[in-house]
């Protein structure tokens, strides 16, 4: 990041903190009282949130700490208390099948698909190129933030609402921020290719700092048996072939955040994909009882993009590409987001050509100094 740039993004930030906070406590009409928690009444009202989605409550904080400047992303940003567009229902967040477990689910449609098709080489559906797309609702979609509390239980309704105040008051956590993984969901929502063969399918996504990969054993396999199951990243997929339609399902997935809020260790899914014209169209249902009073559903849509420009093609990507190690963002004196800068402690330079050799240089210092401290204590 340039310095100069940060130093006016600095002081842009601290002069819309403080009109910001001083409109906040005037006109203060979201999360209107000093603790959230007292509030466990009204979480389940539209009009707590002023009828926000999720997303326009995620808005009107979006780049209030740099002032507007240098994420792309400023047109999603909305002013702090702006009233909302949810609607109650617009987008059913319930599964709609009978089932109480992808276990319970994936067998159901096995059946129903007499073993599943045994495709060749040949037969299979031609789903080659690069896609774009995602979930139409697994983050409420057009819903109020309302009704996507109410789908929660009551421990994890308190994280959400908790999480959304923080939105609202620019305090936006990120796995991106801190370089650590995107989890299962962002495997998910973020897929670019669908590689498929007979005994397996793998989908591939590649973002500005990290890339995601997902196996999808077909062959039969089935998962890894109890004693050597673990959570995993992205989890562990397997899937069958029901025509030239594919079902999947994951389980062992690491709990981390994305979805309504967040999900355990206990999440697991079941999928459903099949190229449509121009789209591969899908579906996801999430079943983790801890976090969901009843199964969670959302639409899956992956349009065909046909731009093959070389430049456009998928990179491997690292975090510290982009934003460093972790330890280049910590939290601020007012609970933000904030960035180490050259010069600044435990800052890390990530354009170092041969940060081993900073690393061994600024170490061979330390253990030199520590050896002189400890002869100088036995002396």
């Amino acid at each position: 990041m340039n310095a100069n740039r940060t130093g006016v993004a600095a002081a842009s930030a601290a002069l819309l903190v403080s009109h910001f906070l001083a409109a906040s406590i005037a006109a203060q009409t979201l999360f209107s009282t000093e603790d959230f928690r007292a509030d466990r009444e009204l979480w389940t009202d539209p009009a707590y949130y002023l009828n926000n989605t999720i997303e326009e409550l995620r808005g009107m904080a979006l780049d209030l700490d740099s002032g507007g400047m240098g994420s792309g992303q400023i047109g999603r940003a909305r002013s702090y208390g702006s009233g909302g567009t949810g609607r109650v229902g617009a987008m059913e967040l319930a599964s709609p099948y009978p089932f109480a477990s992808a276990a319970e689910h994936y067998a159901a449609w096995f059946a129903e698909a007499d073993g599943g098709t045994q495709h060749t080489y040949t037969t299979m559906p031609d789903w080659r190129g690069r896609w774009g797309g995602g979930g139409d609702r697994i983050r409420g979609g057009a819903n109020p933030a309302s009704f996507v509390v109410a789908m929660l239980t009551p421990q994890y309704q308190e994280y959400l609402v908790q999480d959304m105040k923080a939105y609202t008051e620019g305090r936006i956590w990120g796995a991106n921020s801190f370089c650590l993984p995107g989890g299962f969901v962002t495997s998910v929502t973020d897929a670019e290719e669908f590689i498929v063969t007979p005994d397996r399918v793998w989908i591939l996504g590649a973002g500005n700092n990290r890339n995601y990969i997902r196996w999808i054993y077909t062959d039969g396999s089935g998962h890894t048996a109890e004693d050597f199951r673990y959570p995993k990243w992205h989890g562990e997929s397997v899937g069958f072939w029901d025509g030239e339609a594919l079902v999947v399902y994951t389980n062992q997935i690491r709990g981390w955040k994305g979805g309504l809020d967040e999900f355990t260790d206990n999440l697991e899914t079941v999928e459903r994909y099949q190229r449509v014209g121009d789209a591969i169209e899908g579906e996801i249902v999430f079943y983790d009882s801890e976090v969901f009073a009843q199964p969670v559903y959302s639409k899956l849509v992956y349009n065909f993009d046909g731009e093959t420009r070389p430049e456009l093609r998928p990179l491997y990507n690292t975090c510290t590409d982009t934003n460093g190690p972790s330890t280049k963002v910590y939290l601020d004196e007012r609970g933000f987001l904030n960035e180490r800068l050259p010069g600044d402690s435990l800052y890390w330079d990530a354009t170092d050509p041969r940060p081993w050799a900073t690393y061994l240089n600024i170490s061979d210092e330390r253990y030199a100094r520590y050896l002189e401290n400890l002869e100088g204590e036995r002396n």
